[in-house]
């Protein structure tokens, strides 16, 4: 499986897919959203990337945009683990797989920062561009 393949593993990633020949590559986007949320045991996360698409959502016509951020959300999340994040995992390294339960296998790995668990269900929660100011 390719790197950008993880639209195959993460549910309802059509927004992406009708909008990118190859969706952006996890490790090729920045990590600025981790959100751990113990009421719905799960885990959001949420990526940026200049990669523009090649078709564009509609909505996005006659706007100026130089950036798309998109969030993924992993539900009935178990065996958690969280170990020294530190501001460096922006530029973590992630991988998703399929555990042989059908399960969703995470791990957000950076210098000083690891970020693991397994979640039953994920999907694509949200998917915007908008103008980022470039140093």
């Amino acid at each position: 499986m390719g790197e950008s393949d993880w639209t195959g593993i993460v549910g309802g990633t059509e927004a992406l897919t009708d909008a990118y020949v190859t969706p952006p590559n996890l490790n090729e986007c920045k990590l600025y959203y981790a959100q751990i949320d113990e009421r719905e045991a799960s885990v959001t996360l949420g990526f940026e990337t200049s990669a523009l698409p090649s078709n564009p959502p509609a909505e996005w016509a006659g706007r100026e945009y130089n950036t798309v951020e998109f969030y993924l959300k992993f539900t009935d999340v178990s065996n958690l683990r969280v170990k020294g994040w530190t501001f460096g995992a922006r530029d973590a390294h992630v991988a998703l797989s399929v555990l042989g339960d059908e399960r969703v296998r995470v791990t957000v790995e950076a210098e000083g920062s690891h970020l693991g668990f397994s979640a039953s269900t994920s999907s694509l929660a949200r998917v915007r561009s908008y103008l980022a100011a470039r140093e």
